[in-house]
This record gives C-alpha cells, structure tokens and sequence, in this order.
C-alpha cells in the first residue's frame, strides 16, 4: 500500500480514559525507556480496540497481556484478543518510520500485526494497515496491506461450524462442488480420476454426507482448492474429511506444500508434505464440543482455516 494515500488510512481519536489507562499502566515500570514503550503499545492496543467497537466486532481488551506489569517488564507485547478468532499485535511506529518491529517473542500466536502510527500529541493515531505474518524482525509499511482489508480476514478466520453444515446454513465462501466445474467440465473429469468424491453415494440407512469448498491463497497468485466433508455418524461424532488440490491449472500441488491438521491449542496432530502429489485428504473424526484447525503451509506462508462442531 501507499501510505501517502490518506484514504487507505484511518484515524483513531485518543480519549481521556484511554490516556490515563496507558499512563497507569507505564507508571507501574522503573525503567523509563520501559515506561515509555509500554505506555505507547498500550495506546495502540485502545485504538485499535475502538476501532473493532465502531465495526461491532467482539473483543476482550481485559485478556491482553499488556495490562500484566511482569510480561511487560520481560517481554514487548501489544496485543488485542479477537473473540472467537486470536490475538492481534498493534505495533507502533513514529512518524516517518519506514518500517514496523515485530519483536521475537511475537512473531507466532498471532493472527496478523496492526501498524499504528504515532502522532506528537498523542492526541489521535493513525492505523496505517497490517500484515498476516510476522516472521521477520522488520516489515516495510510499503508491505502493509489496507486496513480496509483487515475484516474480511477476519471473517476468513472465525471458526467454521460443522453443526450448522447439518441444518444446511454455510458461511460465504462455502461453494457446493458442483459449481466448481461449472465454468471447466474438464475439471471434473481430473477430479474424479483422483480420488473419486464426486461418485460417493450415501449407503442404505447412511446419513447423508455434507460437502463444500473454497478457495485458498499459499503464496502470491498461488491458488488451491479445499473441500471438506463431513458425516454426521451420531448426535456426538462427525466422520469428516479435508483434501486440498490444485484444481486451477490441473497440475500439482506446489512441492512441499504442507498439510496440517492442528488441535484447539494449535499443536499438530497429522501433517502431510506434497511430493509430485495432485492432492493431500485427511480423514479424521470430531466429537461434539471439539475444535480444530487445517493449516496450509509453503514456505514462509501458511492459511489457517478454524472449524468447531460445538452444541
């Protein structure tokens, strides 16, 4: 993005209220270098939780590790929780600056990073635009993308419930499988020879299977397709499956694209590496009330799909 455009940048009006907060908060450190840094991420962290109240988005401001004096003694953190999807960082910069840091000990648990421009007066800040990942000590503001974006990202993140997929409600996005050969039959013919999804026919006193897919982004202008299906086997267990392929061009998948299949706590539990491979399929099954997460990984990159099937 271009940041001398003023319409990709919003600014984000200080209170009182939030000013005072930030002050507490920084008094509570000796170092005065410290003080500083934490009464500065702690302003970030109130305007851009202003800005997710003025777009009705849920927060828990109180579950930010900034308010804990003893992590902000050790550790840089300025971090906001989203309900229901993670945290974001909101880094600072001065005026000027060229660059966003993303200290160590922030650049994973996290779901994107806010740059958040300082003015003299502290009085108003701007929210210049923000990255999915922080992999690196310095992101050039050049890189940001516009904070227009941010909430349909958001919205990619919030977890997808398999509960609703059986009353035949799906979140945008969601396609039948149909439609993907709507506009190149010879996609279907591909897709069939490889592993068949499209001939699967419930057996006699089956439920029915649930399918939908949807587009996803590995690396610039790299494209793959994800479908899942799911079977619900009893009230409290999901029979479901996840295949990722390269559907666009009918080749293979990227080499060394990975596959994850993660818990609620983001550790793995399968994972999968594409060698001259067309496709990668898990099949797993979930109870009610349990979380997971499918992450696709190439390189530096990666996209996190959530899904719950709760009650």
């Amino acid at each position: 993005m271009n940041n001398t455009e003023v319409d990709l940048v919003l600014t984000i009006p200080i209170a009182p209220a939030a000013q005072r907060s930030a002050q507490t908060l920084a008094q509570q450190q000796s170092n005065p270098k410290k003080a500083k840094r934490v009464y500065l991420n702690a302003l970030a962290v109130h305007a851009v939780n202003l800005y997710f109240q003025c777009m009705e988005i849920d927060t828990d401001l109180a579950a930010s590790d900034i308010w804990n004096p003893v992590v902000q003694k050790f550790m840089d953190v300025a971090d906001l929780d989203v309900k229901g999807i993670g945290k974001l960082e909101c880094r600072w910069v001065s005026a000027g600056e060229e660059c966003i840091s993303i200290p160590a000990e922030v650049r994973s648990d996290r779901i994107g990073y806010i740059a958040v421009e300082m003015a003299e007066s502290l009085q108003d800040l701007k929210l210049l635009g923000f990255v999915k990942n922080g992999d690196r000590e310095k992101v050039p503001l050049s890189e940001l993308e516009s904070i227009d974006n941010l909430l349909e990202y958001l919205d990619e993140l919030k977890p997808v419930n398999l509960s609703q997929w059986l009353d035949n409600i799906f979140d945008s996005g969601w396609h039948t499988v149909q439609t993907m050969f709507e506009s190149k039959p010879e996609l279907q013919f591909a897709f069939r020879n490889s592993n068949k999804a499209l001939d699967k026919s419930p057996t006699s006193g089956a439920n029915i299977p649930v399918k939908r897919w949807t587009n996803l982004e590995v690396a610039d202008g790299e494209i793959v397709k994800m479908i899942v299906e799911i079977t619900q086997t009893n009230q409290e267990e999901l029979d479901i499956s996840v295949e990722v392929f390269s559907g666009e061009k009918l080749t293979y998948l990227p080499e060394n694209l990975q596959l994850l299949l993660l818990d609620n706590l983001g550790q793995s539990l399968i994972q999968a590496r594409a060698h001259k491979t067309d496709s990668l399929v898990f099949k797993f099954s979930a109870e009610r009330g349990e979380d997971f997460s499918v992450k696709i990984a190439l390189g530096d990159v990666s996209t996190i799909r959530n899904f719950s099937f709760s009650i």
